[in-house]
């Protein structure tokens, strides 16, 4: 850290340098998005009587480069990013979602909320850039899946894992190669879209209709051919993504789970045991596919590469959804239908990853479900492609 002194309206006013950025004490909130923008950083917390935090590839820092957040600074940030009317309504319900452009031209998507009776906040950066399937490194079987006519297309993951950047991803590549009327319906808006041989109409919540569920019971007379529902939140919400599936439209939807298995469980026990086996036939019928993310480091240590597990709604994943003692069987399924159907586990995607040097052996080894498959492609053995022979004895 270097301390350097600057005059400033005919005052001296210390301020530090941190990776070739000055930062002055008296505008912390604008300085920090100026290093988000630099560091690439994802994510930054404030709250009073703490120094502020950010994530840079997953991992958590505070910056003690700064001065401890006190009350002044907890009003400069809800000035900056507050209308008046979001500070009502912040002060009524004690927490808000909102999404904001900083004057680095990125955007923000920001929970304020309320702890030990003070104002603080949780900020996700979203860079303006929306980046081409191929620039992300994601595999030729997503662009069949956003060319679905009907049905639901679910991208799951933990909270950070890159599920918004991967949809952003899609909505783009049908933007450019589709004529198609999209809707999306977010909370709050994060990625801005410009109309190209598609439309794009992009609500958010609460500033364009109060919810989700009000929004789908309306969108329909909208003549969509492709929805955007930021979350399946709730049994309301899945229904209507279902009708609307089933009338024509293709959805597009993330829930928060870890991987295919769990997402078709956690829809399936929204419902009441006497509604389940009604909704397996339903959903096995639009179910399209579901990707899994997780963001791993990568070998280099300059940012993070994702891991994908891919499940199409093949003839017998259909049936294993609808038979449900069988939904085991589906992590089975998605690893023999690699080749058929573009399908693919974690473990496949971790192993190439591997095999292509994008991430260590280390992290190849803590992050696959059956390790025994790196440590034999760390001698050699088999491929990232096809290392599924062990899996396949050990799960039969």
């Amino acid at each position: 850290m270097v301390e350097i002194y600057v005059k400033q309206e005919d005052q001296i006013v210390k301020s530090v340098v941190f990776e070739n950025i000055v930062i002055m004490e008296e505008k912390m909130i604008n300085k920090l998005f100026e290093i988000a923008k630099k560091e690439e950083i994802s994510d930054m917390h404030i709250k009073l009587n703490a120094y502020p935090a950010i994530r840079i590839d997953g991992k958590l820092k505070l910056l003690k480069i700064l001065k401890i957040v006190d009350n002044k600074i907890i009003d400069e940030v809800l000035n900056e990013i507050l209308s008046e009317n979001e500070k009502k309504i912040f002060l009524e319900k004690k927490n808000l979602d909102i999404a904001y452009t900083a004057k680095t031209g990125d955007r923000y998507r920001i929970n304020v909320f309320l702890q030990q009776g003070s104002p603080a906040f949780a900020m996700r950066r979203i860079t303006g850039e929306i980046k081409s399937l191929e620039e992300l490194g994601l595999p030729e079987i997503l662009k069949e899946l956003a060319k679905e006519k009907r049905g639901m297309v679910l991208v799951t993951g933990a909270a950070g894992n890159g599920k918004s950047t991967t949809i952003a991803s899609m909505i783009e590549y049908i933007n450019k190669k589709e004529t198609k009327n999209i809707i999306t319906l977010e909370d709050p808006i994060e990625y801005l879209f410009e109309d190209k041989n598609s439309i794009i109409n992009q609500r958010e919540i609460p500033h364009d209709i109060n919810s989700y569920n009000e929004a789908l019971k309306y969108i329909l007379r909208q003549d969509p051919d492709i929805i955007f529902i930021g979350e399946l939140r709730d049994k309301e919400t899945i229904d209507a993504a279902m009708k609307a599936s089933e009338t024509g439209h293709l959805i597009v939807s993330t829930l928060h789970t870890v991987n295919s298995y769990q997402t078709i469980d956690r829809i399936i026990n929204f419902y009441p045991a006497e509604q389940q086996k009604e909704i397996r036939i339903q959903l096995a019928g639009n179910l399209r596919g579901v990707i899994s993310q997780r963001l791993l480091p990568k070998k280099d240590g300059k940012g993070r590469v994702v891991a994908l597990e891919i499940m199409v709604g093949s003839p017998s994943i259909r049936e294993a959804i609808i038979k449900g003692n069988d939904i085991s069987e589906i992590p089975y399924l998605i690893r023999t239908g690699k080749l058929i159907y573009g399908m693919q586990t974690f473990d496949q995607s971790i192993g190439e990853l591997y095999t292509n040097k994008k991430i260590s052996y280390e992290v190849a080894l803590e992050s696959a479900s059956v390790k025994k498959d790196i440590e034999l492609l760390n001698m050699g053995i088999g491929s990232g492609k096809a290392s599924d022979f062990y899996n396949d004895m050990i799960n039969k």
